[in-house]
């Protein structure tokens, strides 16, 4: 299921209502404990790397796995730094027809798909007429799922907006970013993922999904736990370094979460398979970065506090799977700038 249509996650930055930091912050904690956030599963916040709360709604657990769904988009761009970082991509604007003979092998030699770019692919401007957001598409997602090669149906669409031009999120584009990473990595994505990202961050026995071709779904549902989710923000946080290592270089993870384009009728950017929003929260300048899957699971980054908030859920294909973006705006955020300290 595609983010929820026409749904925009606006950050909120102006004219909410008070908020005291001592109701913020607690409350937050215990409602979320309480299960009073419906369909939101668990949260976690820290601050300079201190953990503010870790809280679970009932029936779920620290050792839970959740689809992430679309979040999962956010982790290949990190996979795709690595591949960066070891010099096995040359750069992102290498075209997927090179990377990818076979998969382009059925288009005439000058057809203007072939000039796709890895680029592309990460900033949903591939042109081709795939949009998940529209169900009527013809290279929707949902359609996309009940064809056995899942490239192949991707690449079977006519080109819709001039490439590099236009975005228009579409799953299937990080699906073919999936197949270039095992093919350059020379291993399987669950591989690649857990020796150079998952196994220095502790993450273990994360569960990848499948094509039914038998590649790694690298556009969603990976399964993995609230406290996952949120040592991935704290590595995006220190834009790449954990216990003193460099994991993913801070040039791409910057660049990752830059804007890199627009979004038609939504205040939003995008990088590379990062969200970007920004604005002012109590005369404060506040930047948004942040990973987002169906249903209420997100990766929060604000670089300004140090801030760090990872929430889970199953509020698949509705508006309430916002809920995260409105505890961390109206309760957490302004909590933090009010002072005094909310542990």
């Amino acid at each position: 299921m595609a983010l929820f249509p026409r749904i925009a996650c606006f950050w909120l930055f102006v004219a909410t209502a008070p908020v005291s930091a001592i109701d913020d912050v607690d409350t937050v904690a215990s409602d979320l404990a309480d299960g009073k956030y419906k369909g939101i599963t668990g949260g976690m916040v820290s601050v300079n790397g201190e953990t503010l709360f870790e809280a679970y709604a009932p029936g779920y657990s620290v050792d839970v796995k959740h689809d992430i769904r679309s979040a999962t988009k956010s982790i290949t761009a990190l996979l795709v730094g690595e591949l960066i970082g070891d010099h096995t991509l040359k750069g992102i604007s290498t075209t997927l027809s090179t990377l990818l003979p076979d998969e382009f092998a059925h288009m005439p030699e000058r057809d203007p798909r072939r000039d796709i770019t890895v680029e592309d692919a990460l900033t949903m401007r591939t042109g081709l007429a795939c949009n998940d957001w529209a169900p009527a598409s013809v290279g929707h997602e949902d359609k996309m799922y009940k064809t056995r090669d899942w490239a192949a149906f991707l690449l079977s669409q006519p080109l819709a907006y001039e490439r590099g031009k236009h975005f228009s999120y579409c799953t299937g584009g990080v699906v073919l970013l999936g197949r270039i990473i095992e093919k350059l990595a020379g291993a399987s994505v669950p591989e690649y993922a857990g020796e150079r990202l998952f196994g220095p961050l502790g993450i273990q026995d994360a569960e990848w999904e499948k094509t039914p071709k038998g590649y790694t779904d690298t556009g969603g549902h990976l399964r993995l736990t609230l406290r996952d989710l949120h040592t991935i923000g704290r590595l995006v946080l220190a834009k790449g370094v954990w216990n003193g290592q460099q994991i993913v270089d801070g040039k791409w993870l910057t660049a990752a979460t830059s804007e890199q384009t627009s979004i038609p009728e939504r205040r939003e950017k995008f990088g590379y398979l990062w969200w970007r929003d920004s604005g002012e929260v109590k005369g404060k300048s506040i930047t948004l970065l942040y990973a987002h899957g169906n249903g209420g699971n997100f990766i929060f980054v604000v670089p300004e506090l140090d801030l760090v908030a990872a929430f889970t859920g199953k509020n698949y294909g509705k508006p309430t799977q916002f809920i995260p973006n409105r505890i961390v705006a109206q309760k957490i955020v302004p909590a933090l700038i009010d002072g005094p300290d909310p542990k």
